[in-house]
């Protein structure tokens, strides 16, 4: 039985290793890899069983034209962003049958381990363990948040070359079924946003269809 004194707490028993930064350039498109510790298959596998809620956000900092140090408050009335979160998609057991084929982010199962497909659909012929520019060992329990090129982009401050501006992100997630769900956040902290020349530049042009130059 607890004989702690209460004013004297020695165990945290909901604990996180802390909040985060993403830091990326502003126009950037990224997706970022989440693991999950609390849950063993967040995959389409089982969707009666996994049917998990996924909610990741951004709120816009209390930005100030030329600060040199991260914002501790949300902007009143903020441009408030809600995020795609990718699950993984499981495609089943990897047999190497000539009629499989898998596309890129795919999951499979080999060998008792879980791999994720790196490259763009292709049938399935070398084994996945022993493959690794096609193949990577991956979990089940790891979900892909996606910032979009647009975000920060209506913000009030915008980054320039010697001020960063600001966000804050949460992920949240919610167990499916039962009769008192229990609501996760196990992410948190600042998505930091950096000035980009591309970004400023708004005629830029797309060469990439215009051949080689010398």
């Amino acid at each position: 039985m607890a004989r702690s004194r209460l004013i004297d707490p020695q165990l945290d028993i909901v604990s996180d290793p802390g909040a985060i930064l993403f830091s990326m350039v502003i126009g950037e498109q990224l997706e970022f890899p989440i693991t999950l510790s609390f849950i063993s298959d967040a995959s389409n596998k089982s969707p009666a069983t996994n049917n998990y809620k996924y909610e990741a956000v951004v709120i816009e900092a209390n930005n100030i034209v030329g600060q040199t140090t991260q914002p501790t408050a949300i902007k009143v009335s903020g441009v408030q962003t809600a995020l795609f979160v990718r699950i993984p998609f499981y495609a089943g057991q990897w047999t190497g049958s000539a009629g499989q084929i898998f596309n890129k982010e795919d999951v499979v199962l080999y060998n008792g381990v879980y791999y994720k497909k790196l490259t763009a659909s292709s049938t399935a012929t070398i084994a996945p363990d022993l493959n690794p520019t096609v193949w990577e060992p991956t979990a089940l329990n790891k979900i892909y948040v996606r910032f979009p090129k647009e975000l920060g982009s209506t913000w009030s401050v915008a980054p320039t070359i010697s001020s960063n501006s600001y966000g804050f992100f949460e992920l949240r997630v919610t167990e499916p079924g039962s009769t008192f769900p229990r609501t996760f956040k196990p992410v948190r902290g600042l998505i930091e946003l950096l000035y980009s020349p591309t970004a400023a530049v708004t005629d830029a042009t797309d060469y990439s269809n215009q051949g080689i130059y010398t």
